[in-house]
């Protein structure tokens, strides 16, 4: 059995608390999802008020307090997180939370105070804080929280490895299953499974962009199958696509493929630590436009975007006008390609691999090839 990291929880509070002497905050309030994850080892199941209330808040001194249902308490003390021995109030899902949410507030020293919370917290959430009290400043902090989370330690690092190294096996899968005359369903089965008994413990996958979409549909010759997923494991996902051709394609697509492969490794040849993230983004975008096989043979989409404990996309996005400066920890993909000329808008060519910012450069995660996959 492969042996799980070890997380610096302690150091992650502490790091949480500087930040908030920094900008001026008298705490953190966080919802389920990857910030909780972050700071408890655990996360309640997405969903804010008035669906469930399931909050982590951080004081800048004192204790750490959850606010939970009594059915996610029972998960929670099942979990391996640090905090399950801690301050954890609880409540029957429909009981009228204003009084204890305000009492837990009180108590924090937080009347009158600014706490930050996520950007993507619910209005009625952030609503209802606003009832319980409102002498409190409520103030966005999910540019705080992202730098707290985009710079990755050796233990985050490994768990992203695992997790590609995971989804390699599930490219070597497509590349095994994906028939002319095969059904989509038939292939996403045979993929999943490759990838389960890998370890994975959930996945995001895609053919054509997702597994939902026309899965009785039977490959055909001439088909650009854009495999587009990530595994997860230990809470830690990666990003991670490559193209199947169910025959030869035509000699421009071909050209096209080579050339996003091209692109790939000239821009990861650029990445190193100090530069801005919208030079990785305009160097890309820049190298495929002059050399572009068709009109729009390039990215219509941002190059890249962090990897880690967030369902989809998180900091650090390398896009036009990101100034951030890339330093060594920072994990991210490499996801340049462009859409087919003359073919539906989901028909991508596209490489994505997850790299990770080192002391010189950077090192690519992903070992699965970027030659044409024929089939």
């Amino acid at each position: 059995m492969i042996q799980k990291p070890m997380y610096d929880f302690v150091g992650r509070l502490a790091r949480a608390r500087e930040k908030m002497k920094a900008h001026g905050l008298d705490a953190f309030y966080v919802n389920a999802g990857p910030n909780m994850q972050y700071f408890a080892g655990w996360s309640a199941y997405p969903g804010g008020w008035p669906i469930w209330l399931s909050a982590l808040i951080i004081p800048a001194a004192g204790e750490p307090t959850f606010i939970m249902s009594k059915m996610h308490n029972d998960i929670l003390q099942c979990s391996d997180s640090w905090l399950k021995g801690g301050d954890v109030r609880t409540h029957m899902d429909g009981d009228n939370l204003i009084g204890e949410l305000a009492g837990v507030l009180k108590e924090k020293g937080l009347r009158g105070g600014r706490v930050g919370v996520e950007d993507n917290m619910w209005y009625a959430e952030y609503d209802f804080l606003r009832q319980v009290d409102a002498t409190i400043r409520v103030e966005r902090a999910g540019h705080i929280l992202d730098s707290l989370r985009q710079v990755k330690d050796a233990g985050e690092i490994e768990a992203i490895r695992r997790a590609t190294e995971i989804t390699t096996i599930g490219h070597q899968c497509a590349a095994e299953v994906i028939r002319e005359g095969v059904a989509e369903y038939e292939a996403a089965m045979e993929i999943v499974k490759a990838m389960l008994g890998a370890g994975a413990e959930e996945m995001s996958c895609g053919l054509h962009g997702s597994f939902l979409k026309t899965l009785p549909r039977k490959f055909e010759k001439g088909d650009v199958i854009d495999v587009d997923m990530g595994a997860r494991w230990d809470g830690y996902g990666t990003d991670y696509a490559r193209n199947v051709f169910v025959g030869k394609p035509s000699k421009e697509v071909e050209r096209a493929q080579k050339l996003t492969a091209e692109t790939f490794y000239r821009t990861f040849e650029m990445v190193k630590p100090g530069i801005e993230a919208q030079q990785v983004h305009r160097f890309a975008i820049d190298y495929m436009k002059k050399r572009a096989i068709w009109d729009g043979c390039w990215p219509t989409w941002k190059i890249g975007h962090g990897v880690g404990l967030a369902q989809g996309h998180e900091a650090p996005l390398i896009q036009e006008g990101e100034t951030l400066i890339l330093e060594p920890g920072m994990v991210f993909v490499i996801d340049p390609g462009c859409f087919i000329s003359g073919q539906f808008r989901d028909t991508p060519i596209h490489i994505e691999n997850a790299v990770v910012v080192t002391e010189t450069g950077c090192e690519n995660l992903a070992t699965y090839t970027m030659d044409m996959v024929v089939v």
